[in-house]
């Protein structure tokens, strides 16, 4: 019966996705001995802001594609922190996806970085290739989660449609698991591995 209930949950929720036009933003507490490590101040809307068409030597393309950009903005306390790993997350629906195809797919990415400096503004970010954006379609969600040696000391999300209303949609397994959802890889990268590599580089945390 559980099984059941789930399954149609998962089929309504699916279906909700386009009659839902606001968004959440949710950031969870952490555990005590965590919390002062790190304080997450933001992540990218999801909208026209986060895509972007990259840079190019001697002008722009007229063939430049769009990108997504995610980036998250945060605070250190810390003099420094050895070791920072990020998990990217990112969901996309695709309105038009055809008969017997996954409409959902679900990206996400784990990068290390080092020698993190106390301080304000620090940025990271991931990058979802133009091939995804224009194979997959819209993203509806986004999430960062952040870990000090194996502790999560933060994370920070925002979703669009149906999961508005699931908060921390990236933990739960009904969603990013659901019957509905295509898990990808290689598409949704770290951003120093990207063609936003040399953007705003001095802003930016490179990863290990």
């Amino acid at each position: 019966m559980k099984q059941v209930r789930t399954s149609v949950f998962v089929a309504l929720a699916v279906s909700a996705l386009a009659l839902f036009p606001s968004h959440g933003v949710w950031a969870q507490d952490v555990a005590p001995q965590a919390a002062g490590v790190v304080r997450i101040k933001t992540v990218t809307q999801l909208g026209r802001d986060m895509l972007q068409r990259a840079s190019g030597f001697g002008g722009r393309s007229a063939k430049a594609k769009s990108w997504g950009v995610f980036d998250v903005d945060f605070d250190t306390a810390p003099e420094w922190i050895d070791e920072l790993t990020i998990t990217y997350t990112v969901m996309l629906h695709n309105e038009k996806a055809a008969q017997g195809e996954k409409p959902i797919s679900f990206f996400q990415v784990t990068s290390v970085y080092t020698d993190i400096a106390r301080g304000r503004d620090h940025k990271a970010g991931a990058v979802l290739v133009p091939a995804a954006l224009e194979r997959f379609g819209r993203p509806i969600g986004f999430a960062a989660q952040m870990f000090v040696e194996g502790s999560l000391v933060g994370e920070f999300g925002v979703g669009d449609g149906i999961l508005s209303a699931q908060e921390k949609w990236w933990q739960n397994p009904v969603i990013t698991a659901s019957p509905n959802v295509q898990k990808r890889e290689g598409y949704l990268l770290e951003r120093s591995k990207s063609p936003f590599s040399l953007v705003d580089v001095d802003s930016y945390e490179a990863s290990r």
